[in-house]
Formats: C-alpha cells, structure tokens, sequence
C-alpha cells in the first residue's frame, strides 16, 4: 500500500519538474495539505514527510484539527466563511485563503485588533466567472485591496482563485491556465507576493503560471 511518505515524495517531485519548466526554483511553492476529508491521524505523517501547511474547508474540521495538531502545523482557512465564524479563526489561523467581502475583512481587522495581533489574509477572485464560484469580479479587485490595506491587523499578502473543473477524460482547453494567469497579473499590478491557486488536479498549470501557494488533498492521500 502507498503510504503519505510516498505521496509526499510523488508530489515534491512533480512540484520541482514543474518549477524547472517555469524556470523557479521548487523552494518559491508552499504545499498546503487539504485534509478536509481526513481525521487527525494524518497529520503526524504529512509532518514527518515535511508538510506542515494545512488547509480547511469547514471551520469545525479546522479547529479539531487545530487540536490535535503536531507542534509547529500551520493552518490556512481555505473555504466560504460566515460572519459568525470569523472569531474562531484568531489565534487558530496563520493565515485566510478565501476572503472576498469588505465587511468580513472589516470583522476580522477588529477582531485582530481586540487580541492584539496580525493575521495574513488573501482575497479571493472569480477569475473563471462562473456563477458558482465564490470571489470578487477582477474589475473590483483594486478597490478593494486599497481598503483592505488600510484596516489595522490585517496583512494583504495575496490573491486566491480557482479554476474550472474540468472533467478527468476532458483536456484543458486553455480555460485553467487563463484563470490563473490573469491572477498573476493582478497580483503583480497591485504589488502582491502571493498568489493561491492550484489543486491537486490543476497545481502544475499553477506553478508554471505563477502560484506560490498550492492547495492539493486528494493526491496526498489517493
């Protein structure tokens, strides 16, 4: 049976062949672990394989993980959010993935605030512009980091996006790179570092396009 080492080790390479047909170096990609599907045994053999970053979906999940969590896991809230839910977030999250309304980025600054602390956030953008998918339309992305970028204890480090789903016998038309390359070229115009975006049936496109952030599950555990 393949185990997560072995997964770990697949996914590390085809990262770095990915990286070398981009020309970066493997080093500039952070992996972050999606165990939305998994219980928290999984976790001390991701971190024995090297993968410390991990991302959640529902918050409930995230803050059982959180407490079952290896010293030094990092955890990244990668799904919808409620208002409600933002509170639960400080002190549990290094940073938020999928932030796309200025008054949870208001929230979230007051929460930073109240405990004293700075938290990285990403904006989360429909570049696919299918209705299904959550985001802010491209067209207001700059007005919308210019206001985030004035709320005390938030730090706009990047953008979020994800591509259409194409299904496993269909080849990509093109649809999944145009999506993450026009993040890339959001990002760059507003002077962000960061760009999320991949996931474990798309991270190679992403890589060469650009992404510093990964999100990949399925691959680590099938």
């Amino acid at each position: 049976m393949t185990s997560i080492a072995d997964h770990v080790q697949a996914l590390r390479g085809e990262v770095a062949a990915a990286c070398a047909r981009a020309g970066r170096e493997p080093d500039a990609v952070r992996i972050i672990a999606v165990t939305k599907s998994q219980g928290s045994g999984v976790l001390g053999p991701l971190a024995a394989a090297g993968l410390t970053e991990f991302g959640e979906n529902r918050i409930e999940h995230l803050l059982e993980m959180h407490r079952a969590a290896p010293q030094g896991a990092r955890f990244h809230a990668i799904g919808r959010l409620q208002s409600r839910q933002l509170r639960a977030l400080i002190g549990t999250c290094a940073s938020i993935h999928s932030l796309c309304e200025l008054s949870h980025l208001q929230k979230l600054s007051a929460l930073c605030q109240e405990a004293e602390l700075r938290m990285e956030v990403y904006l989360q953008v429909n570049t696919s512009g299918e209705a299904t998918k959550a985001g802010l339309a491209p067209i207001t992305v700059p007005s919308v980091v210019a206001q985030a970028r004035l709320l005390p204890g938030l730090e706009v480090v990047g953008l979020m996006t994800m591509a259409p789903e194409m299904p496993d016998h269909q080849a990509d038309d093109g649809r999944i790179r145009r999506c993450f390359r026009a993040l890339a070229g959001l990002a760059r115009d507003l002077g962000l570092p960061r760009l999320s975006m991949g996931m474990s049936q798309d991270f190679a496109i992403a890589i060469e396009e650009g992404a510093t952030d990964i999100r990949v599950g399925t691959r680590l555990f099938t």
